[in-house]
């Protein structure tokens, strides 16, 4: 037996006893992308005795009720999410809901809207945050309506096991060092999200055993990254582990790409006028200090604005602190150059060792 194939077992047997545990088997329903991280996570709930797993939620843009980002051209593709979704479900014999909210339902409504359920819980109007956490929003909503109250998702499997791109191309000893430091200032919409809607979420990887397991014995760049039918893939020692899922072999997609939404920074172009834009990213320079970079932005920061900032003390924006966004004023996360608030990036100088 290979390194790599006592790796895999090892894997699978780990997985197997974190899905083996209550917090697992209460889940009753699960945030089905369609991507490998669910696909391990459903498939091998569905197998185990007492699992409670029956129901799955889907969230797709069906650009047949987008006109707007359809006649110009915005979908380059169908979104696959639902694709592999719907033949994990029927796999499983899972109750599958098909959610198909449209854009405007989406970004676009006012008052106590999905985006600004997500704005409030997650503090922020950057873009690359909300086209994904309105996704997961919607979906928790509908999962609440009906009668759902323990949720399982796929967080944190990219970021342990080198399943963006960009940790792809890194070498062994940074690899090894970035998923360190990514434990230490991961974040995760779903679990706010549901705590604000009455719901609990579960990861299994999450799980301390599975966190431990990947950065030590398992922080490695020949078990995350590497050939797998035929193809290179992050999350490899995963594949290696769960041959069998349907999802064993596909692209990792953000959720954003997967579902539809990533559209919108260009859909924002078509909806905000030039002038709208100028008006209003000065208004929020001249009165808050905030600099809106782009339309996406502005979209987002009208909510952030009523919702955040509205009889906010602007000391609380903590101007001239060195820990302060130079954008937005708001304070920085510890270790980290990203400002979760308005996406900018660098917010403060990266030192290289």
């Amino acid at each position: 037996m290979s390194s790599m194939d006592t790796e895999a077992a090892y894997v699978r047997q780990l997985f197997t006893e974190v899905l083996s545990s209550s917090d697992a088997l209460t889940c009753d329903a699960v945030l089905l992308s369609g991507g490998l991280d669910t696909s391990i996570a459903s498939e091998t709930l569905r197998r185990l005795a007492g699992s409670q797993l029956r129901t799955a939620i889907t969230v797709t843009i069906d650009p047949a009720q987008n006109s707007l980002a359809k006649s110009h051209g915005l979908f380059i593709q169908e979104p696959q999410d639902v694709i592999y979704a719907r033949n994990i479900a029927e796999k499983l014999g899972l109750d599958h809901y098909i959610l198909t909210p449209t854009l405007d339902e989406l970004f676009f409504t006012s008052g106590e809207s999905t985006l600004s359920l997500c704005v409030r819980v997650r503090q922020t109007f950057d873009g690359m945050e909300l086209r994904n956490a309105v996704v997961i929003a919607h979906a928790l909503k509908y999962a609440k309506s009906i009668g759902c109250q323990r949720v399982c998702t796929g967080d944190g499997a990219d970021e342990l096991f080198a399943g963006y791109s960009f940790m792809q191309g890194m070498s062994d000893g940074d690899l090894q060092m970035y998923t360190l430091n990514m434990v230490k200032t991961m974040s995760f919409c779903a679990a706010p999200l549901a705590k604000a809607l009455g719901l609990e979420v579960w990861s299994p990887f999450l799980d301390p055993r599975v966190i431990e397991y990947a950065t030590t014995r398992g922080n490695s760049r020949e078990l995350k990254v590497g050939l797998f039918e035929g193809a290179s893939h992050g999350k490899l020692v995963l594949r290696m582990a769960f041959p069998e899922v349907v999802s064993a072999g596909r692209k990792k997609e953000p959720i954003e790409c997967g579902c539809g939404t990533t559209v919108m920074p260009a859909l924002a172009e078509l909806a905000v006028s030039d002038k709208e834009f100028e008006s209003e990213a000065k208004e929020a320079l001249d009165k808050y200090g905030i600099v809106v970079r782009d339309k996406e932005r502005l979209v987002y920061f009208r909510t952030f604005r009523r919702v955040v900032l509205h009889g906010k003390d602007t000391d609380q924006l903590q101007a001239g602190s060195p820990d302060a966004c130079p954008d937005c004023r708001f304070r920085l996360r510890d270790g980290t150059s990203f400002c979760s608030v308005c996406g900018l990036y660098p917010a403060r100088p990266i030192v290289k060792d």
